[in-house]
């Protein structure tokens, strides 16, 4: 089988995906324009990154699972017309009628769909049309599978299939993902662990053949456990473990430790003295805690007095973390952020002389982490 990571196809993360696809999209949904096939690895948001696009432009999202049909079913039931002796199609409900306002059809998991289903959709997805069936203008199609490198339940695309579309391979960001960590209720604590053990924000190897492993999915899912992590840290870990595995919770069980160690967030955030302690790891639990107290009351004075903080770490070993700090808090204030109090805690931020002060001064370490 051609590993697909071998096949010259561009590599791109999910919200230049997005922005590609808004870019384009009325530019696709009439018959001969190519569709969209996205690649990639399991857990690292394919479906979730169309669901969001359609959302985002007020589309209606039609989800299809080919493997879970019969070719049959795609085409529909054949309807006697008595009066004109012919035999008419019925088409099935789960596709689009020509009465519905602008969508996305999507085909998710394609290739875990057997070649015969696959053939079938050679029509549907280059005329936009199945038999009689035809998809309604300002209908994107957009399909989805994991690689098969990744030893999921896969089939090989057939060429003909294949050259229907312009593929994609989806990747994943890490800063891409803090920013929607934030914005989606993402655990604070594990958002501090992850940052400082990026490299277990995906850690997925197709040959181990492991149940649970980390991957953006499995630790959003990870992060429903938080209600009982003080209650109970055992029942917690092992709600965590079921998630992303043993290797991966192991390291967060040795993180959770520093927590012993932190400074009460509220003693930084209202200017009183403090001593930094030595030791990364304290500092990274530190983020969690200071940004998820600043958020229930984002105020000037409580910013001032973060970036007090931050700058704390200059001519010291641990001066990438100030930047580090400074930008986790930019992401958890942009774009409505769930936890925080204040609405308007950006545009405080961006009036912060404290803040305006250390931007111009790191612009451009922040662009470097951006741009990982």
């Amino acid at each position: 089988m051609t590993n697909i990571s071998e096949i010259d196809i561009p590599q791109i993360s999910i919200n230049n995906m997005k922005k590609l696809i808004t870019g384009i999209s009325t530019d696709i949904t009439t018959a001969g324009t190519q569709a969209l096939m996205l690649w990639g690895s399991p857990g690292i948001g394919k479906s979730d990154l169309v669901r969001q696009l359609a959302e985002d432009l007020d589309r209606i999202f039609v989800d299809v699972r080919l493997s879970t049909i019969d070719p049959v079913d795609l085409r529909g039931l054949p309807m006697i017309n008595v009066e004109e002796q012919l035999t008419n199609w019925l088409p099935p409900s789960f596709l689009p009628n020509v009465q519905s306002e602008p969508g996305i059809l999507f085909l998710d998991e394609i290739n875990a769909a057997p070649p015969m289903l696959q053939a079938s959709a050679y029509q549907l997805i280059l005329d936009r049309k199945l038999g009689e069936y035809q998809i309604p203008e300002d209908w994107l199609v957009i399909a989805a599978g994991n690689k098969l490198s990744d030893r999921s339940v896969t089939h090989r695309m057939p060429s003909a299939l294949s050259n229907r579309f312009s593929h994609f391979e989806i990747i994943v960001s890490k800063e891409e993902w803090f920013q929607w960590a934030w914005q989606n209720n993402i655990d604070p604590f594990i958002i501090s662990f992850l940052r400082f053990h990026p490299q277990l924000l995906f850690d997925f190897n197709p040959q181990n053949n492991k149940l649970a492993f980390p991957t953006p999915r499995s630790w959003s899912f990870a992060s429903i456990y938080s209600s009982i992590r003080d209650e109970n840290p055992d029942l917690y870990f092992k709600g965590v473990q079921s998630c992303v595995g043993y290797s991966a919770t192991k390291q967060l069980m040795a993180f959770s430790k520093n927590k012993d160690m932190l400074i009460d967030p509220e003693i930084i955030l209202s200017g009183k003295d403090y001593s930094l302690p030595n030791d990364p790891g304290v500092h990274y639990v530190m983020m969690g805690a200071l940004i998820q107290s600043l958020l229930t009351n984002p105020s000037s004075d409580r910013i001032t007095n973060y970036f007090e903080y931050a700058n704390s770490f200059e001519n010291t070993s641990f001066s990438d973390y100030g930047v580090v700090i400074v930008k986790e808090l930019i992401n958890a204030l942009m774009n409505d952020n769930p936890l925080a109090n204040n609405e308007n805690g950006m545009t405080i931020l961006q009036k912060n002389s404290s803040y305006k002060s250390w931007l111009n001064k790191h612009s451009k370490l922040l662009m470097e982490i951006n741009s990982q």
